[in-house]
């Protein structure tokens, strides 16, 4: 059976996700998926354009939970619906943490993650409006969200003795986000 371009995508992808950028190379997948390098070749120009292929499915996949939350009737049901699909997704392989570090080394992917991240915390506070809160609190609110669960994850994926539950972990932030806030018991500035 001959390999189709999703077949070295995902192949990149998860090699991505296991190694780094720097581990995916045209040789190695080509090892990996047991053909020659004359199949990438039939896909790919180059090594670049499977990176950049790579970079697409990713951003896509905020797209999809995006577009698969607002399938949700209300701003709560598409809350919960955007925390599911991300949970889901953190059990999988993420080339996620290669890419922000590829960030730091190259502008053009630093830019892309930057855009990309805005977009998460924009929709997030845009479910956050929708329920109920004004336009800075819930933008501050989807900040410490989006924050938390990047952390979580983070740590998830280098302590190897970490033994928080993402499931748990999403249903307090979620109660957390949508508690109002006692702004009499705030903290002030002296």
């Amino acid at each position: 059976m001959a390999l189709q371009k999703e077949d070295w995508i995902k192949a990149g992808w998860l090699l991505m996700a296991a190694k780094g950028v720097e581990a995916v190379k045209v040789e190695v997948l080509a090892r990996q998926l047991e053909v020659s390098k004359g199949s990438f070749y039939w896909h790919f120009k180059n090594r670049d354009e499977l990176l950049e292929a790579i970079l697409q499915r990713w951003e896509e996949q905020t797209k999809w939970f995006i577009e698969q939350s607002q399938l949700a009737a209300t701003p709560q049901e598409r809350l919960f619906k955007l925390f599911a699909l991300v949970e889901e997704v953190c059990q999988q392989p993420d080339p996620e943490p290669a890419i922000f570090l590829w960030a730091k080394k190259v502008p053009a992917v630093q830019k892309r993650v930057h855009d990309l991240e805005s977009k998460r915390v924009n929709y997030l506070a845009e479910l956050l409006t929708d329920y109920g809160f004004e336009t800075t609190e819930a933008k501050q609110r989807a900040e410490v969200a989006y924050l938390a669960l990047m952390g979580f994850a983070d740590r998830q994926e280098r302590d190897s003795n970490f033994e928080g539950n993402l499931g748990e972990f999403s249903q307090f932030l979620l109660l957390l986000l949508l508690s109002p806030l006692n702004k009499s018991q705030m903290l002030t500035k002296s």
